[in-house]
């Protein structure tokens, strides 16, 4: 086993129990599903119970993988920048990627490989951390860009983006955007003090940027994108 499979062994359980809604929203029902980054399996899981989906998943842990198997109808080991997917071309209603881009060398070349898997009127739900979020910049001020096990700043992501450097990547591919949406963050980090459950006008604070200045306040941006 390579270092980075040892890696993402150990991130199994930070990974294996979310299931995004901001993902969910925008998966329809009967389809055929591939999920990177599948982990353990748990959204693969929801969308087979509750909107009648078969859900196929690849990851590079061999341990999220062995759960996988139990909740999907098929679970790979995967490499997604090096491997050949072992699936036919033009196959998947949708293919999701839920906070995977990041973690990649290349992922410009991955958007390009795994465009080839899609039906022709199919499309790829994309979730990606915002490393401009208001939070990170705080800390930026003051010299802090700290890893941590999960979030923006985990320790297992290579790339960062902005909406604006996102976008970019995502024209370079040949892929144009359907939907944005935003997954709500603290709006400040004094949003977190209980100063807030005395100054209730604090939270219609936080709630006025998050609708205003999303790309500054939100944690994730979740792009729905189709081949041009």
């Amino acid at each position: 086993m390579n270092k980075i499979h040892e890696i993402y062994n150990k991130k199994v359980n930070v990974y294996s129990k979310y299931v995004n809604p901001y993902i969910v929203k925008y998966v329809k029902p009967n389809k055929t599903i591939l999920d990177i980054g599948c982990a353990s399996g748990e959204l693969g899981n929801y969308l087979r119970r509750n909107l009648n989906a078969k859900v196929y998943g690849v990851d590079i842990s061999n341990i999220a993988i062995k759960n996988a198997k139990r909740k999907l109808d098929e679970a790979v080991v995967c490499n997604i920048e090096t491997d050949k997917l072992p699936f036919q071309k033009k196959f998947f209603d949708i293919i999701i990627c839920g906070d995977v881009l990041e973690h990649l060398f290349n992922p410009e070349g991955t958007l390009e490989k795994l465009q080839q898997y899609l039906k022709p009127d199919g499309y790829m739900i994309l979730s990606v951390p915002n490393i401009a979020n208001i939070e990170i910049r705080w800390n930026l001020l003051w010299g802090k860009f700290d890893y941590t096990e999960s979030g923006i700043l985990d320790n297992g992501h290579i790339r960062f983006f902005t909406k604006q450097t996102l976008l970019n990547m995502i024209k370079e591919c040949q892929l144009r955007v359907i939907n944005t949406e935003y997954t709500p963050g603290f709006s400040f980090f004094f949003l977190k003090l209980k100063a807030v459950q005395k100054f209730p006008i604090l939270l219609k604070l936080k709630e006025f940027l998050n609708k205003i200045v999303p790309t500054l306040t939100c944690t994730q941006f979740i792009l729905i994108v189709k081949k041009i």
